[in-house]
């Protein structure tokens, strides 16, 4: 199935196994690689938690990327197992969907980048396949 032509879904990457100002870092430097992608491009933002008290700004919490079916999910997926190989440390990349559904993408969990790339590309397209399938 395919989405209607405009339909998309929104999916919220986080960095799982950092604190909050190493989760912050990451998660830009994420964001930056994912607008450096051409089929992304205006399609990547950082939601940023509640303000506290004394505070200039929120700390970015997550990377949301809104993507229609197609190519853009596939570089989606590419991408996202890119940068997480290129890390320096060992970094879990949650990737988490509309309805809670989540898959956690870390270089140490598989015997290949092909193998996280097509598992993260299923998962996201399941979504994209459960939104056709509701609209249709």
């Amino acid at each position: 199935m395919t989405l209607r032509t405009g339909a998309t879904v929104e999916y919220r990457l986080l960095i799982d196994d950092a604190g909050p100002g190493a989760a912050a870092t990451q998660l830009g430097e994420l964001a930056d690689w994912l607008r450096h992608e051409r089929e992304l491009r205006g399609r990547v933002r950082t939601e940023h938690g509640e303000i506290a008290g004394g505070e200039m700004g929120g700390l970015p919490e997550a990377v949301v990327v809104a993507v229609a079916a197609g190519g853009a999910v596939s570089v989606l997926a590419r991408a996202a197992v890119e940068w997480v190989k290129h890390r320096t440390r060992d970094v879990t990349l949650k990737v988490v969907e509309p309805g809670g559904e989540s898959l956690e993408i870390s270089v140490r969990r598989a015997t290949s980048q092909d193998t996280l790339v097509t598992e993260l590309l299923d998962f996201l397209e399941r979504r994209q396949s459960t939104d056709s399938d509701e609209t249709a």
